[in-house]
């Protein structure tokens, strides 16, 4: 019998791509990032520059977080939304100089919604003095696994402050680095992005020769089981950051307006959205598709946006929304078909 598909709305289609490759991949055991660092390369996310006197005033007006207090070496996830509360993008913000007029911003997005949101952020610009700059000439690398700190030390270079997009400059074998305290395969913030000039990105590659790489199916694989969010396919355009748990994460309730505050809000106050992304636990040889359906007592209640089978967690790890009051953890779903045998259970919220 055909497994019944949902169209993602709205997903990237680059991201969607390699979700669809990561769930018909034969995954490396992720344990192997708790016994040694990893290198992965990121070409997946796009780094972009925010400057202008009135950069701070503009983006506070504009994002989910609180920027107004953020100090040079610090940073934070946001998203910007439409005034119905759904997210145009996701980005995470890093300030690299406070200076009024010539410190600027960086700004981490995925692939595909960089020309979006600046398009986006543009029209709002009227009199402020704000200016977004592509930052190509940059490569982005990650140190992915519990002891990435030490690769990096060992390298001779020195690693943030604690505490999650930390941020900072550093030597490493004689190459200008920026190094990041980011969650791209978790939660914890445990991974290092390293931003590196292009023209220097042989240097930085043989100081690190002694670090294995890894495939980026196995860097998703982490991120998947560790109940991390991905803007393009497990919250995309579609979706108001409430339902993928982006809230005290990615937004902030004490500050003041900015778009689709009013809409999420009011959902806040409620106490939960109509839908929630939740980690699922799938009893299924192969990971399902993004999009697969998920039904319970016969009904349509969800449907999946990223899986993976997993050795640690096994047999299929997997994130999906679901209406409210299917939420609750062990809940027993179908996947696919309403009578299907691959069956779901609740694990937990994102």
């Amino acid at each position: 019998m055909a497994v019944s598909q949902k169209l993602i709305d709205h997903a990237l289609p680059n991201v969607l791509i390699e979700a669809r490759a990561v769930a018909g991949a034969d995954i490396q055991d992720t344990k192997v990032l708790t016994e040694k660092p990893m290198l992965f390369s990121l070409p997946g996310m796009k780094l972009f520059s925010i400057s202008g006197r009135d950069r701070n005033r503009f983006l506070h007006a504009m994002l989910s977080a609180d920027i107004t207090t953020l100090a040079a070496g610090e940073g934070t996830w946001a998203t910007f939304n439409d005034v119905k509360g759904r997210t145009i993008s996701d980005l995470r913000l890093l300030t690299i100089d406070t200076e009024p007029k010539e410190g600027s911003m960086w700004a981490l997005v995925e692939d595909g919604a960089r020309k979006v949101l600046i398009e986006a952020l543009d029209r709002f610009v009227i009199a402020e003095k704000v200016y977004f700059e592509d930052l190509d000439s940059h490569s982005l690398w990650l140190l992915s696994g519990e002891h990435c700190e030490d690769a990096l030390t060992a390298a001779g270079g020195e690693v943030p402050r604690p505490g999650l997009l930390a941020h900072m400059d550093t030597i490493l074998g004689g190459t200008k680095i920026h190094v990041v305290r980011m969650d791209r395969s978790g939660t914890d913030g445990r991974d290092l992005l390293i931003i590196v000039d292009k023209l220097d990105e042989a240097d930085l590659l043989e100081t690190l020769a002694s670090v294995t790489r890894g495939a980026s199916a196995l860097l998703d694989a982490a991120r998947i089981e560790a109940g991390q969010p991905r803007f393009g396919i497990d919250f995309t355009q579609a979706n108001i950051p409430l339902e993928a748990g982006l809230a005290g994460r990615a937004i902030n309730f004490d500050k003041g307006c900015y778009p689709g505050q009013e809409v999420i809000c009011r959902i806040n106050s409620l106490g939960a959205p109509a839908r929630r992304l939740m980690r699922l636990c799938v009893s299924a040889e192969r990971a399902p598709e993004p999009g697969s359906l998920l039904f319970r007592n016969g009904r349509e209640v969800g449907y999946i946006t990223s899986a993976v089978r997993s050795q640690r967690l096994g047999p299929v790890a997997a994130m999906g929304y679901l209406g409210k009051r299917h939420c609750e953890q062990g809940t027993t779903l179908q996947v696919g078909e309403a009578d299907a045998e691959t069956a779901a259970e609740v694990v937990a919220a994102v």
